[in-house]
């Protein structure tokens, strides 16, 4: 069931904020006050004002898990004869399995996301039949796409900023490369997974060393790749702009319209993430917009841009996340070095 939206107000300072916790939220107050022309106390008396209000559901981190041996599945659910009570409870069971990175309820095709990670299938299989086996009865229809790719760009829309190809993204992979990381590095990035703005003396105290170790082990993290950013959540329910998912198929899928794509979507300042996804659909864009028409001037654009290579799309409104989390549970299977 869809929640009524509740907007807030946010003025020029909030949204500068907002910003620059979005390009690094693990910055500190004095630093951001420095850039948007604040003190460090009334810039953090807006964000503990941002977070009451929910403007901001979660700081987190986005974490290469490719790195650490895993990729990452969607899964696009389509249900059927679910209650609110059982709605609920399937929400809430999303939010609570250590698989789940991500989760979203939204309108169009399909009524659910959410992202799991996995070693291989059989780990996969695993996370999908333990679903079936609890909620199989209301699932009309499910896709899985596998994330090949994930980037993220700033959001310059915030302040009104034309964004450039050197603006901030950050980005996730699926092709394997993995880093030697240890249960003290685990503990650290289960800190930031839960809280990417916890300090380093409050992970210090969770992975039992110091906090100058800690800072040491994070910029090692960031340089290995694991560690790629530190953005926030916006909560649409509550910030007066609109999420929309667009799934792309391609008529020809060839490096040359990839790379053109990925430009494309890196200047165009409505669209803050990119997915070439393995599945029915090639690519996922996301996009934070103001109002429904400036949306379909955005899908105007991009179908102008690619008519001779766009072969089908579908949008999707997103309306309430569940769950953001890249490190959510130290997974069973994974050794330590």
């Amino acid at each position: 069931m869809r929640l009524s939206k509740i907007m807030i107000k946010l003025d020029l300072k909030d949204k500068k904020i907002l910003y620059q916790l979005d390009l690094d939220c693990r910055q500190t107050n004095t630093e951001i006050g420095r850039k948007v022309g604040l003190s460090k106390q009334v810039v953090g008396f807006r964000i503990q004002r941002l977070l009451e209000q929910q403007a901001i559901l979660k700081f987190y981190a986005v974490i290469d898990i490719s790195k650490l041996g895993f990729t990452v599945h969607k899964n696009f659910l389509r249900l059927q004869n679910m209650n609110k009570e059982k709605e609920q409870e399937f929400f809430e069971y999303a939010r609570n399995n250590p698989n789940v990175v991500w989760a979203t309820s939204c309108d169009g095709k399909y009524d659910f996301i959410f992202s799991t990670w996995a070693e291989d299938v059989e780990y996969l299989n695993n996370v999908l039949k333990e679903l079936n086996s609890r909620f199989g009865q209301f699932i009309y229809d499910r896709q899985t796409a596998t994330i090949l790719r994930g980037q993220y760009f700033s959001r310059e829309y915030l302040i009104k900023k034309k964004r450039s190809t050197i603006s901030s993204s950050s980005s996730f992979g699926a092709v394997p490369h993995k880093v030697k990381v240890d249960d003290t590095d685990w503990k650290i990035l289960l800190a930031l997974g839960e809280d990417a703005r916890m300090s380093a003396v409050d992970i210090a105290a969770k992975a039992e060393i110091s906090a100058d170790a800690v800072s040491n082990r994070i910029r090692k993290l960031e340089k290995s790749g694991v560690l790629q950013r530190y953005m926030i959540v916006l909560n649409e329910q509550v910030v007066p702009y609109l999420h929309y998912k667009v799934l792309l198929s391609l008529k020809n899928n060839s490096d040359s319209i990839e790379h053109t794509l990925i430009s494309y979507c890196s200047t165009y300042n409505s669209i803050v993430y990119i997915v070439k996804a393995l599945g029915q659909w090639d690519f996922e864009l996301d996009l934070e917009v103001e109002s429904v028409e400036q949306f379909r001037e955005a899908m105007m654009d991009l179908k102008n841009q690619f008519q001779n290579d766009l072969k089908d799309y579908s949008t999707l409104s997103i309306y309430q996340v569940h769950k953001y989390n890249f490190c959510p549970s130290i997974p069973k299977r994974v050794s330590s070095y």
